[in-house]
C-alpha cells in the first residue's frame, strides 16, 4: 500500500538525519519501556467505549 512505501521512506530518512547527528539511542530499550504497562484489555476497554459512542458497539 502507499501508506507503507511512504512510512518506509519516511524512516529511511530519519535514520540518515540520525546518522549524520551520530545520535546513538537503544530503540530496543526505548520500545520495551513504551510497551511495559501494555493491556489488551485495558485497549479492548477504551475501544469498545469507542464504538459504544459512535453507535457501532457489536458490529
Amino acid at each position: 500500500p502507499r501508506e507503507f512505501v511512504f512510512m518506509d521512506r519516511a524512516a529511511i530518512g530519519l535514520g540518515g538525519v540520525f546518522l549524520h547527528l551520530d545520535a546513538e539511542l537503544n530503540f530496543h530499550r526505548l520500545f520495551e519501556q513504551e510497551i511495559e504497562n501494555f493491556s489488551v484489555a485495558r485497549v479492548a476497554g477504551v475501544q469498545g467505549a469507542a464504538l459504544s459512542a459512535a453507535g457501532l458497539a457489536g458490529s
